[in-house]
């Protein structure tokens, strides 16, 4: 059964659930999306929700040209060096 197929089953199954399945479907997703994937350069937990968002961040950064160079970048942390 590939991806498509298992979400239409279920989806289909969601339809016929009562109260009870739905809160342990739903508790099910949001302990997925708090797990903690990764962490940030302090040491600090991200969630997946939260690595999502970033991902997000980054592909806004790049799409609306808020990037620097490599070069650009080196030149500037040589001036950190002299402030």
């Amino acid at each position: 059964m590939g991806l498509p197929e298992l979400k239409d089953k279920i989806r289909l199954q969601l339809d016929l659930a009562d109260e009870r399945v739905l809160r342990i479907v739903s508790s099910v997703f949001d302990n997925y999306l708090n797990e903690v994937v990764s962490y940030d350069a302090v040491g600090n937990p991200i969630s997946l929700s939260e690595y999502h968002n970033k991902v997000e961040e980054g592909l806004n950064d790049v799409k609306y040209n808020r990037i620097i160079s490599k070069e650009n970048l080196s030149k500037e942390m040589e001036d950190w060096d002299n402030e």
